[in-house]
């Protein structure tokens, strides 16, 4: 493993570092010195160690999501939608996503930030309900168009085409797969293979209901406050503890910056500072 990335393990911690308490830079030095809290292993009168930080101690230790930031609005959406929160560090934090009146997921209500959030919890919304079709009264041969009442699919909008059981798919078009919308207005949309592509050739088929064009679930990423443990990044330092006269004496010597300690006592095998 290269040195210094974001893991706080003994292969990655600084080489020569051993140099610091009169030893050869070898693996086996640096191995010995990462988190070492024996006094006087190296140096006589002295605890002498090598901690790090990864990417978990960097982050958060006490955030409350205070924003959702949408990564992908959806399509179809007829009503609001509902979020479920999981891979939670935290607790308590709920909120309902809203759609707007041409079918996409604008924004992420948040009702309760929650607390304790480390790291930066999963959300899913939920599906948009697909829109049926009577396969043969809202269908038009002639101008390949669908009609659906109160159409919110948009130009561009990708949308699925699945077929009930025991119904039989709308002649053009094939169950399970997912199209383009085209010359889509409030009244109904045409179907394309490609994006912005020339409407497929439909005919009309059985009198029947069981025909449903879906869209996108949206996706949305929470934010986290930064309530952190006083690192600014991940890096090294050699930590020594005096002892005798210099009892309970703490310096610290940044080997690879790390940003301000502030409040942190570095980490190594969560003995100094812990993945709480």
């Amino acid at each position: 493993m290269a040195q210094w990335s974001n893991q706080d393990a003994s292969s990655n911690s600084v080489l020569w570092a051993p140099t610091s308490v009169k030893l050869t830079p070898n693996t086996d030095n640096r191995d010995n010195l990462f988190g070492n809290t024996t006094p006087d292993a190296f140096i006589t009168g002295q605890t002498v160690g090598q901690f790090g930080a990864d990417v978990t101690e960097v982050g958060v230790s006490n955030g409350s999501v205070i924003a959702v930031t949408i990564t992908s609005p959806g399509s179809g959406y007829t009503a609001n939608a509902t979020v479920t929160v999981s891979n939670e560090s935290g607790s308590g934090f709920t909120a309902n996503a809203q759609a707007n009146a041409t079918g996409y997921i604008s924004a992420v209500n948040i009702s309760a930030a929650g607390s304790s959030y480390e790291t930066i919890p999963t959300i899913a919304i939920s599906a948009p309900s697909g829109r049926t079709f009577n396969a043969n009264s809202a269908v038009a041969n002639t101008t390949e168009f669908i009609s659906i009442s109160t159409n919110v699919f948009q130009n561009n909008d990708i949308v699925t085409y699945t077929v009930a059981t025991g119904n039989t798919a709308v002649g053009g078009l094939t169950n399970g797969t997912s199209y383009f919308a085209v010359s889509a207005n409030s009244t109904g949309l045409k179907l394309a293979s490609t994006i912005g592509g020339t409407a497929i050739n439909i005919t009309a088929g059985l009198n029947e209901t069981g025909h449903t064009l879906t869209g996108q679930t949206a996706t949305a990423v929470p934010v986290i406050s930064s309530a952190n443990k006083g690192i600014a990044h991940s890096g090294w330092n050699l930590r020594t503890v005096g002892s005798g006269g210099r009892a309970g004496r703490v310096h610290y010597e940044t080997l690879v910056a790390m940003g301000s300690m502030l409040n942190a006592t570095a980490d190594a095998e969560d003995t100094v500072l812990k993945d709480v």
